[in-house]
C-alpha cells in the first residue's frame, strides 16, 4: 500500500478524530465516575520479578519481500514459535495481531524538513502488514543470584543459543557460583521434563529475540555483550541477577515470593518435544 505524504496525514487525522468520538461515545453512557488512587509503586514492586519486567514478551516479524499478504507471514511467526517450544523453550502464546510499520527513504524527520523547503515535494510511503506475537517467557520469571566468591575467575556455566534466539544454560560445573545458585538442580529437572532453561533477564534487562526484519535474520541477544557482563562482574566481584524461564511442574525456589505465577491454558507435554538445540552460533563458558 502506497500513500504520499499528505494522504497519510489526512488517513492521520481522520482516525484521530474518530478515536475521540468514540471517546465521547463511551462517557456519555455514565452518568456518574469516580478516579480513585492507586499505590503503582508498590504494586510493581510487589507483584512483579523484577521492577523492569513487564511479565509478557512479544517479537516483531516483518514480511518478506516475496510475502503479498498478513497470512504468510502468520504462518512464518507461527512456526516461529511452534519451533521454539519443540525444541524446549517453556513458551506460553498469548496473542498474536497485525501491526502497520512504515518502511519509507527518506525518514519522517527528513521528509518534514523537505517539506518545508519545497511545500511541493511528495515522499512515498509503504505500509507494510507486520505480525507481532505476544507470548509470556514461561509460566513465571524466577529470580536467581550469581554471588561469586574470593578466588573465582568465572560463575561456571555454559551458555549456548538456539536457532530461534533464545539464550539458555546447557550445563552448571559443581561448586561453581551458578550451581550455589540452583542452576545445577535447574538444568537437572529441565533435561527430566523436556525442557530447556532459558534465561529471559540479565542484570534486569531482556536478552529475549526482539524482531525479525525482512531479511529473515533474527534480532536477538549479542554473546558478546553477555560475555562482557559477566566477565566485568566476575572481575569485580559482585553478584549478578538473572531471570529464568519457569517451565509447567517446575518446583518452585523458596527464595521466589511475591510475584504472582502466571497459569498457561495447558500444560507442555514433555514427551512431545523433538530436539532440544538446534545449530548454535556460538558457545560460551561463564
Amino acid at each position: 500500500m502506497h500513500l504520499d505524504h499528505d494522504s497519510y496525514s489526512t488517513v492521520a487525522c481522520t482516525h484521530a478524530e474518530m478515536s475521540r468520538t468514540m471517546v465521547t461515545a463511551d462517557g456519555s453512557g455514565f452518568v456518574r465516575k469516580k478516579s480513585v488512587s492507586y499505590d503503582w509503586k508498590k504494586k510493581v514492586g510487589t507483584y512483579l520479578p523484577d521492577s523492569h519486567s513487564t511479565l509478557i514478551s512479544s517479537i516483531l516479524f516483518v514480511p518478506f519481500p516475496s510475502e503479498r499478504n498478513f497470512e504468510a507471514t502468520t504462518t512464518r511467526s507461527m512456526a516461529w514459535f511452534s519451533s521454539a517450544v519443540s525444541s524446549g523453550a517453556p513458551l506460553v502464546f498469548v496473542n498474536i495481531q497485525t501491526e502497520q510499520i512504515v518502511s519509507s527513504s527518506p525518514s519522517w524527520k527528513e521528509m518534514s524538513w523537505l517539506k518545508q523547503q519545497s511545500p511541493k515535494h511528495s515522499s512515498t510511503v509503504e505500509l507494510l502488514q507486520a505480525i507481532r506475537l505476544w507470548f509470556l517467557p514461561g509460566i513465571a520469571e524466577v529470580p536467581l543470584v550469581l554471588a561469586p566468591e574470593e578466588g573465582e575467575r568465572r560463575f561456571g556455566m555454559d551458555i549456548e543459543r538456539t536457532e530461534e534466539g533464545f539464550i539458555c544454560i546447557s550445563s552448571v560445573f559443581k561448586g561453581s557460583a551458578a550451581d550455589r545458585a540452583g542452576l545445577r538442580n535447574l538444568c537437572s529437572d529441565a533435561s527430566k521434563t523436556g525442557h530447556l532453561v532459558i534465561i529471559s533477564r540479565l542484570q534486569g534487562k531482556g536478552v529475549l529475540p526482539s524482531e525479525v526484519p525482512s531479511d529473515g535474520r533474527i534480532v536477538c541477544c549479542d554473546h558478546t555483550s553477555i560475555q562482557e557482563k559477566l566477565a566485568a562482574a566476575i572481575e569485580e566481584m559482585v553478584e549478578v541477577h538473572l531471570h529464568i524461564m519457569r517451565w509447567p511442574d517446575q518446583r518452585p525456589s523458596s527464595t521466589n515470593v511475591g510475584p504472582a505465577i502466571l497459569v498457561p491454558p495447558a500444560e507442555i507435554d514433555g514427551s512431545t518435544l523433538g530436539h532440544k538445540l538446534g545449530a548454535k552460533s556460538s558457545h560460551l563458558t561463564m
